[in-house]
This record gives structure tokens, C-alpha cells and sequence, in this order.
């Protein structure tokens, strides 16, 4: 929450001190939705769940803007909930909240909202930059655990470092503007972000012996590193626990409304106008 409280106050600050043209505040609700080796594209909309937050717009002019956005959501997958009986058998699964923070470049492919030749809606393409935090849990007789801390990988063997639970993603998408007042917008989009870490869902190596986790890190960290019916065999030690050539992704496809702070004036229409 308290992350929430600073991204409220920033967007607050970016929108009472901006000198855009058109400048816009607004809210997103939608789903989020990962990708990754509990839960492969395929398996959408599994798991899917409920998110949301806040955006600040610059409009640069009619054809490209700034947007600062910020995303509380959740991700979620269980090997159960596959079809596949390897991945059933392989029991492995997670949930997280995620908190985003985001800078993206828009293109509209029209001229939006102008005085002279603009649009009242448009297509429009976005990419840019965000930082995450995810906190991947895991369920065992009733109670969550955090996994990072616990090294389900061998990762704090030794006196080794767990993975980074913040990271840096690349957004892209696409989406639809709607000027539905002199004032207020909606805009949909659909949006993918490619992440640089395997570990969202904890999963992304090979498995350590499992008697070497519950004498080093407990008991605890040994079950939740490979709950399925193997685990006590020895068969899994080495055999790989995730696919480690790829990278985990996440989507997030909502519904913005926006209320615009300022307007395009006399002068950027004459302005527009002498540039072509």
C-alpha cells in the first residue's frame, strides 16, 4: 500500500505541474494474465485476474504522447490446472501480487483530438519501460510461503544470493483512443511485457538434491522445491525444473477513462499547420 500511496502522489505532482498541450489523468481496471513454465499461452485465460491503477498522459501533439502508469495486479498458475500429465505430475505452481510502474511512448496512427483535421478516435501502437515487483508464494496445508527467500533452486546454497524480486520489463501494445466528450476519453488496449527474469514463478532451473535442500535449508524448502511423487526418489536430482531458455512474460489488457486537464489551443493548430 505504501508503494500505492507514493505512485498516487507522483501522478498528482506530474499532473499540477505539467505544461503539455493536452495533459490527461485517469484510472484502468482489466486482467492480467502470465506466461511462463507453469502456465504457457495456451492455457489462456487461465488464472487470469483483476487488475488496475493510474495513468498520467503528456500529449506532445496530435500524433505522440508520454504516458506514466502505474498497475497493482496478480499472477497466478498451478501445474494442476494443465492438461499435460508431466506437468501434473511435476506439481509446481505460484501466485504473486505484481506492482508496476511504467513510461511509454504512444503513436497514434491519426491525428487525435486536434482543432483542425484531428480525430474523435484512433488506433494506436505503445512501448517503453517498467519496473516490477513480484513475490512469488506458494501453498502448503493452508499456509502461503514465500518462495525467493528460500532458495527452492539451491540459489542460497553456500551462501549464494536468492533472485532479484524487482526487476525491468519492456511494454508493448496495441489499443484504441475514443474521445467520448470535449473532456473525458476512453481508450482499450491489449499489452505484453517481456521480462529478462525466469524466476516470476519461481521456477527456472534444474532441481538440487532434495535431501541436500532439507538438510541445508529445512524440510519446508525440500517439499515446496518438488512436491510431486518423485521427490524422495532422487530420480529429479539435475533434471530440469523450467525451461531456462526462456523468459517469463506477462499481459495486461484493460480499460482506460481519462479527463483532460488542458486542451489544444488556436496556437497548435496554427503551429501544426506551418510545420507540414
Amino acid at each position: 500500500m505504501r508503494r500505492l500511496s507514493t505512485l498516487f502522489s507522483l501522478l498528482a505532482l506530474a499532473a499540477s505541474t505539467a505544461t503539455a498541450q493536452v495533459s490527461e489523468l485517469g484510472i484502468t481496471g482489466g486482467t492480467t494474465f502470465y506466461i511462463g513454465d507453469l502456465n504457457p499461452v495456451r492455457y489462456y485465460p487461465k488464472r487470469t485476474h483483476w487488475g488496475g491503477g493510474l495513468m498520467y498522459r503528456y500529449n506532445f501533439d496530435q500524433r505522440y504522447a508520454l504516458r506514466i502508469q502505474g498497475l497493482y495486479g496478480k499472477l497466478e498458475a498451478h501445474d494442476l490446472d494443465s492438461d499435460d500429465p508431466l506437468q501434473q505430475v511435476r506439481n509446481l505452481g505460484f501466485r504473486t501480487v505484481l506492482f508496476e510502474a511504467s513510461a511509454l511512448l504512444e503513436i497514434n496512427f491519426f491525428k487525435y483530438r486536434g482543432l483542425k483535421g484531428g480525430r474523435t478516435w484512433t488506433p494506436f501502437v505503445f512501448a517503453g519501460l517498467c519496473y516490477f515487483h513480484t513475490n512469488p508464494q506458494n501453498l502448503l496445508d493452508d499456509t502461503w510461503y514465500d518462495l525467493q527467500p528460500l532458495g527452492t533452486e539451491g540459489q542460497t546454497l553456500g551462501g549464494g544470493e536468492a533472485y532479484k524480486l524487482n526487476q525491468i520489463g519492456l511494454p508493448f501494445g496495441v489499443g484504441m483512443k475514443f474521445a467520448i466528450t470535449k473532456k473525458v476519453d476512453v481508450q482499450l488496449e491489449w499489452g505484453l511485457r517481456r521480462t529478462w527474469t525466469d524466476y516470476i514463478d519461481d521456477v527456472g532451473g534444474t532441481y538440487v538434491d532434495n535431501a541436500t535442500l532439507a538438510e541445508q535449508s529445512g524440510p519446508l524448502t525440500a517439499l515446496l522445491a518438488d512436491p510431486g511423487p518423485l521427490r524422495t526418489t532422487g530420480i529429479n536430482t539435475g533434471r530440469a525444473r523450467g525451461d531456462s531458455n526462456t523468459k517469463d512474460w506477462y499481459q495486461y489488457t484493460g480499460l482506460t477513462i481519462s479527463l483532460l486537464l488542458t486542451r489544444f489551443t488556436e496556437c497548435d493548430a496554427i503551429w501544426d499547420k506551418h510545420r507540414k
